[in-house]
C-alpha cells in the first residue's frame, strides 16, 4: 500500500468550465480575425510605392491605431487579458519607449526656453561658424513623422505578438506571407518583361531595366523578396522538422510532403525576381539569410544530413537557371562593384564626420537630408541630393546620436540571439523563430549598404516576422 499514491482534485463546476471555454473560444476567434487583418495590412502596404510617402505613413498609422484600439476595446469588454502582456516584454518595451521619448524631445522647441539652451543646440557645419537652432532636430516636422512611424511599428508588433501565440496561426501567417511575396515577385517579373518595364502601369523614372515591382527602388524590392526567400526556405525545412517531431510517423524516415513542391515553385519565382532586380547587396543579403536558415535547419535535423546533401545539386541547378534567365544584368553589375564601393565609402566618411560633430544629440529623426547638406563636399557628387545615408546604422547614429541610435540595433540583435538560442531543440515554435532569424540576417546585412528598412512596406513586413518569432519563443519559454 505504501507504493500507491492517492491524488484528489476538486471537480470544476460545469458552468465554470463552459464559461472558461466560451471565453477562450471568443478570444481565439478574435485573434484569428486580427491575424487576417494584419496580413491584409502587410499585403497592401507595398502597393503605393512601398508606402514611402508621408501620406501613406499617416494612413497606415491610422489603420494600425484603429485596429489596436478596437482589439483592446473588445478584450476589455470581455474582461480578457492580453495573451502576452507588456510586463513579459520588459526591458525591451522600456527601451523602445526611450526612443519614442527622445524623438519627442528632439522635435520640441527647446531653444525658446533660454538663451543658453539655444547655444547648446547650435550646429557647427564643415564650412565654419555656428548655425542656430531652436530644437535638437534640424527638421522637427520630419522627426514628428518618424515618431509616428515608430509608434506604428510598436503597436503593430504588440498586435502580432498577441495573435501568434498559437502554432496553427503562426503557420497560417507564414504561409500567407510566402504567397503574398511570391505574388509580388510574379507581378515584378511581369511588369519588367510583359508590361513594358513599368511601375504600376506608369513609366519609370528610375531603375529602368530592373525589376522593381511596386517599389521605386530596386534595392528595396530586393529586401522585400529576400524576406520572402528566407520564409519560404524556413517553411520548406519546417516540413522535415514536423516529421522529425513524429507528427507524420514514429519512425525516423523522412517522407515526401506534396507541399514541398508548392514551396519550391514559390521560391523559384521569388529568386527569379530577386535576380531580376539586379541588386547586388540585395541578392547577397538574401543568400546569407537563406544560408542562416539552412544552418539552423541542419542543426535541428541532425539525424537527416543526407537529405540536405541531395537538395544541394537541385538548388544549384535552379539557381543557375535563374541566373541565366533573369540574372544577366546582375552579373554585369558585379563588374562595377569596385567603383560603387568607392562612392559609398566617400559618402560614409562624410556621414561619420557628421556624427563626430554631434555624437550624442544627433540631428533629429528623419532629418538626415537637411543635416547632410551642412557636411556635403567633394568627392561625393554635388549633382545628387543625398537624402539617405545608404547605411541604416550610420543613419540611426547621425539622426538619434550614438546612445539612443544604438537602441534599435541592440533590440534587434538581442532578439536574434534569443530566437536562435536553443532553436535546435525547438518543436512547433521552430518555423516562427527561424523565419524571424532569417529576416533579421537579411535586414542586418542589407542595411550595411542601403536603406531598405527605411521603406515602410519592408519595415512592416519585418515587424510582423519579428512579432511571430518573438511570440513563438515566449510561448516555448512559458511552456517549459
Amino acid at each position: 500500500m505504501s507504493g500507491i499514491e492517492v491524488t484528489a482534485k476538486r471537480p470544476t463546476a460545469r458552468g465554470a468550465r463552459s464559461e472558461s471555454g466560451v471565453r477562450a473560444s471568443r478570444q481565439s476567434g478574435l485573434n484569428d480575425l486580427l491575424a487576417r487583418v494584419i496580413l491584409i495590412i502587410a499585403a497592401l502596404t507595398p502597393i503605393p510605392l512601398g508606402s514611402n510617402r508621408p501620406f501613406f505613413w499617416a494612413i497606415n498609422a491610422l489603420i494600425v491605431g484603429l485596429v489596436g484600439l478596437a482589439y483592446v476595446a473588445v478584450l476589455r469588454g470581455a474582461r480578457e487579458p492580453f495573451r502576452i502582456g507588456l510586463g513579459r516584454l520588459w526591458p525591451s518595451a522600456a527601451l523602445y519607449a526611450v526612443v519614442a521619448i527622445y524623438l519627442t524631445v528632439q522635435a520640441l522647441p527647446l531653444g525658446q526656453l533660454a538663451v543658453g539652451v539655444s547655444q547648446l543646440l547650435a550646429v557647427s557645419p564643415r564650412t565654419g561658424g555656428d548655425l542656430a537652432a531652436d530644437a535638437i532636430s534640424l527638421s522637427p516636422n520630419s522627426t514628428w513623422l518618424m515618431l509616428m512611424r515608430w509608434a506604428t511599428y510598436g503597436v503593430l508588433f504588440l498586435l502580432v505578438v498577441q495573435v501568434s501565440t498559437r502554432a496553427h496561426r503562426r503557420d497560417l501567417m507564414l504561409n500567407a506571407i510566402v504567397a503574398i511575396i511570391a505574388g509580388y515577385a510574379i507581378f515584378g517579373l511581369a511588369s519588367l518583361l510583359q508590361f513594358g518595364d513599368t511601375l504600376l502601369s506608369m513609366p519609370k523614372w528610375a531603375y529602368e531595366g530592373s525589376a522593381t515591382g511596386t517599389f521605386v527602388n530596386r534595392n528595396s524590392f530586393a529586401t522585400f523578396l529576400s524576406f520572402g526567400a528566407v520564409v519560404t526556405v524556413t517553411m520548406l525545412a519546417g516540413t522535415f522538422v514536423r516529421q522529425d517531431d513524429g507528427e507524420v510517423g514514429d519512425d525516423r524516415r523522412l517522407r515526401f510532403d506534396p507541399i514541398v513542391l508548392v514551396y519550391l515553385l514559390a521560391l523559384a519565382a521569388i529568386v527569379a525576381a530577386l535576380l531580376a532586380t539586379e541588386s547586388r547587396m540585395g541578392a547577397f543579403a538574401g543568400l546569407v539569410g537563406c544560408l542562416s536558415v539552412v544552418i539552423l535547419a541542419q542543426r535541428r535535423l541532425r539525424w537527416h544530413r543526407g537529405w540536405y546533401l541531395l537538395w544541394v545539386p537541385a538548388g544549384l541547378a535552379i539557381l543557375g537557371a535563374a541566373v541565366y534567365l533573369y540574372g544577366q544584368g546582375l552579373v554585369e553589375r558585379l563588374g562595377s562593384q569596385a567603383a560603387a564601393a568607392d562612392v559609398r565609402l566617400d559618402l560614409y566618411a562624410q556621414v561619420i564626420e557628421m556624427i563626430r560633430a554631434r555624437p550624442l544629440l544627433g540631428y533629429g529623426g528623419g532629418a538626415f537630408e537637411q543635416a547632410f547638406q551642412l557636411f556635403h563636399h567633394l568627392p561625393v557628387s554635388p549633382d545628387l541630393v543625398w537624402d539617405r545615408a545608404h547605411n541604416t546604422y550610420l543613419a540611426l547614429w547621425a539622426e538619434l546620436g550614438l546612445v539612443v541610435g544604438s537602441i534599435p540595433i541592440l533590440l534587434v540583435a538581442v532578439g536574434a540571439v534569443r530566437l536562435a538560442w536553443k532553436s535546435s531543440s525547438a518543436g512547433s515554435d521552430w518555423t516562427g523563430r527561424v523565419a524571424a532569424v532569417g529576416a533579421i540576417v537579411v535586414a542586418a546585412t542589407h542595411s550595411l549598404a542601403d536603406f531598405s528598412l527605411e521603406i515602410q512596406a519592408n519595415t512592416i513586413l519585418f515587424v510582423v516576422l519579428l512579432g511571430i518569432g518573438t511570440s513563438a519563443q515566449m510561448q516555448r519559454r512559458s511552456t517549459h
